[in-house]
């Protein structure tokens, strides 16, 4: 797997971003960014079977970028086609719709041909969609960024990209807790057709929608206070994530992945609503 992250040279936190989501620490200096940096670094390295492009924010006016780091959020890539295609995201909140030119500018430097958002509905990228059963299928979540119109705008759009035959087959269910403002942060997948989520993200109809869906052996339901575990990757034989808060999560995770669980420290990350997952965006090539 080909995946990009953003150097968070701009990250800091403003008071520009409170209520974007219940995360958000607001402090009177500007975040450590040596620790930040050092941070970020654990996480690019901690990835040993995946290919990583660590990108710099490219020059841009002065207006900050401090959420640009979280490049999940900065674009789709599209499956299936004879090419990479990366649909651009079409963010909820002025702060972060300020990013679009500057992701633009990266994905030309890296060689990634994008597409415009085709609608007026939010929608933020991968941390909104996650594909399954090789990009066959997609889970979306909607409620706290993108709406339910968004996921309609988005399947005409498969539909113009892949034709009505071979469009995927999309779910869309609500994301019912501020806590898992994106669903990246309410699901892990860790595997084509096997994902976790947690238990209160949403309601027990979507549960079972999302039994039905993918198969009920296929979902595990997790019930903890550590919000930030699911807000991973799987590189390979390994499951990359926070530094977990649950003593009893590791085991779980490892059992339940059949995978080795990594820890890597994303505190100063984790005060603006980020992780390991927010700051990753998968290439499908």
């Amino acid at each position: 797997m080909n995946r990009l992250l953003i150097e968070p040279t701009s990250y800091e936190i403003l008071p520009v971003q409170l209520g974007q989501n219940p995360y958000i620490v607001h402090e009177d200096t500007h975040l450590p960014n040596k620790k930040a940096m050092a941070q970020h670094k654990r996480v690019a390295t901690a990835f040993k079977h995946s290919h990583i492009t660590v990108q710099p924010v490219p020059p841009h006016k002065k207006r900050s970028l401090s959420d640009i780091v979280f490049v999940a959020n900065g674009g789709l890539s599209l499956p299936n086609l004879s090419h990479p295609l990366i649909l651009l995201p079409n963010m909820k909140y002025p702060h972060r719709q300020a990013e679009l030119p500057a992701l633009i500018k990266i994905f030309k430097h890296v060689g990634l041909p994008t597409i415009p958002y085709p609608g007026k509905e939010p929608f933020e990228g991968q941390a909104e969609l996650k594909w399954f059963n090789g990009g066959r299928k997609a889970i979306c979540g909607y409620g706290q960024r993108a709406t339910k119109e968004s996921f309609m705008e988005l399947d005409n759009f498969f539909e113009s990209i892949y034709g009505k035959e071979n469009k995927p087959e999309l779910l869309v269910v609500k994301l019912i807790s501020p806590t898992y403002y994106h669903l990246d942060v309410a699901m892990l997948e860790h595997d084509d057709t096997k994902c976790i989520i947690h238990k209160h993200s949403v309601t027990p109809h979507s549960l079972k929608r999302i039994k039905s869906f993918l198969g009920e052996e296929n979902v595990t339901v997790i019930d903890t206070d550590d919000s930030f575990c699911l807000n991973a990757v799987v590189d390979g034989p390994n499951v990359i994530t926070h530094q977990l808060t649950d003593p009893m999560l590791k085991p779980l995770l490892e059992r339940i992945t059949n995978r080795q669980v990594k820890e890597v420290n994303t505190s100063e990350f984790e005060k603006s609503g980020g992780s390991v997952r927010c700051m990753v965006l998968d290439i499908h090539i």
